[in-house]
């Protein structure tokens, strides 16, 4: 008999605004948030960012993100989505593991790991109400992939992990674990230990090496933590006090150039900045709209609906002698590819393949039919009756669909007809 258990007690106490039972994983007796003088939230995201900066030497762009997605940390639990922050750099000493404490310290209800299991960490987050900070993941990663799939779970307000629990009697229970959480990262070339997925529901922090004049203070809790508790304090009674304006803000909300997957991970950030407004605003609509322009770049999987796109433009160009039809065979539109060349003059798709002989190398129907899977299908023939044309192929409108969806906005072209336009109807 298998029965289902689902780990989720919420033994401590909820979040308010006058007091918090712990702060950053320390239990205390009734914390009682600082006195909250009503300043501003532009007043008060400044004292953030200023404190960060004391301690990170980050570029403006960096503190803004590492600003917002603390404050966000603080109250993860408000939005159906929390992106990750991933703190990276080329080589070591360039400050990620300061940068990801001052984000710690500012957090309440946070976990410094230095090594964990996918075990340990949904056995931390079962709960639902801690961040998480990992320190030198990429370590992590190698050796535990069960960590990798709590992660991405773990983005999710409703993400769990299933596990079975053999009991003394031979009985089975599946037990689900929470896994939603805040997470915040680092580790040297972190960013190229996580696949696409993560990657882009990550805000990734670059790391620099300072020089001498530009080192920041060295970073000791001992010192520094009532400083960090007071400042982070005041920033998660704010929160609080605006919850229902922050919690109102919608996707409907975000700029339009933040499309499908960068919605889930901008809206917590935008949902507090909306409610500063002002230059937090004006410096959050631009790093979105940075980030937008640099993932909205051309692929080696979208390359080939560029191609298309061209070769439906120019027809003449490449088969002149034969007039476009609303339906090109797999095999045809391989060997027009084989014809393109890119921005540098290069054919990508005559040269498809290693090989000494020029036939060996091109692409061919098999090839285009994988690289096109994920866009468009063959058809047959619309009419069962038509016994004079059965051949399968691509039709030109669904080409130049999946051209206009997929292709970079530089790329695509304003508009296309569409052959099935000139049809004569019956």
């Amino acid at each position: 008999m298998t029965n289902l258990t689902v780990v989720n007690n919420r033994e401590e106490s909820p979040v308010t605004c006058d007091s918090v039972t712990n702060w950053n994983g320390e239990e205390v007796e009734e914390y009682v948030l600082p006195e909250f003088d009503r300043k501003v939230g532009d007043e008060v995201l400044d004292e953030v960012e200023s404190l960060i900066d004391e301690f990170v030497f980050a570029t403006p762009r960096d503190r803004t993100l590492l600003t917002l997605w603390t404050g966000h940390a603080n109250v993860f639990d408000w939005f159906r989505f929390t992106p990750r922050l991933g703190v990276t750099a080329g080589e070591g000493e360039c400050g990620k593991s300061q940068a990801l404490q001052t984000c710690r310290l500012l957090t309440n209800k946070s976990h410094w790991i230095g090594d964990t299991t996918g075990a340990s960490f949904y056995t931390n987050t079962q709960h639902g109400d801690k961040a998480v900070f990992l320190d030198e993941m990429q370590d992590m990663l190698a050796k535990d992939r069960t960590l990798v799939t709590a992660l991405k779970t773990g983005t999710q307000s409703n993400g769990v992990v299933t596990r079975v629990d053999m009991g003394n009697n031979g009985g089975r229970t599946n037990k689900q674990f929470r896994t939603y959480a805040a997470v915040g990262f680092n580790g040297v070339g972190v960013d190229r230990y996580v696949d696409g997925q993560m990657h882009s529901r990550t805000h990734w922090v670059y790391m620099r090496k300072a020089f001498s004049d530009e080192q920041r203070e060295l970073l000791d809790e001992r010192f520094e933590g009532d400083r960090f508790k007071d400042v982070g304090g005041r920033y998660l009674k704010w929160l609080h006090q605006n919850e229902q304006k922050i919690k109102a803000f919608k996707t409907s909300d975000l700029p339009p150039f933040i499309m499908n997957r960068g919605r889930q991970k901008w809206l917590p950030l935008f949902a507090i900045a909306n409610v500063v407004g002002g230059k937090w605003l004006e410096h959050i609509c631009q790093l979105a709209d940075e980030e937008s322009a640099i993932s909205n770049e051309l692929t080696d999987n979208t390359q080939v609906l560029l191609a298309i796109q061209d070769i439906n433009e120019n027809w003449d160009r490449y088969s002149s002698k034969e007039p476009r039809d609303r339906k090109i065979a797999a095999w045809k539109l391989a060997q027009l590819l084989t014809m393109w060349k890119d921005e540098s003059g290069f054919q990508p798709y005559a040269k498809f393949h290693k090989g000494s002989d020029p036939e060996d190398r091109v692409i061919a129907r098999d090839d285009l039919l994988k690289l096109l899977r994920p866009f468009a299908r063959t058809k047959r023939n619309r009419s069962v009756l038509d016994t004079k044309d059965r051949s399968s192929g691509y039709e030109w409108a669904d080409l130049l669909d999946a051209a206009d969806r997929h292709l970079p906005d530089e790329y695509r072209l304003p508009c296309h007809a569409d052959p099935r336009d000139n049809e004569v109807q019956p």
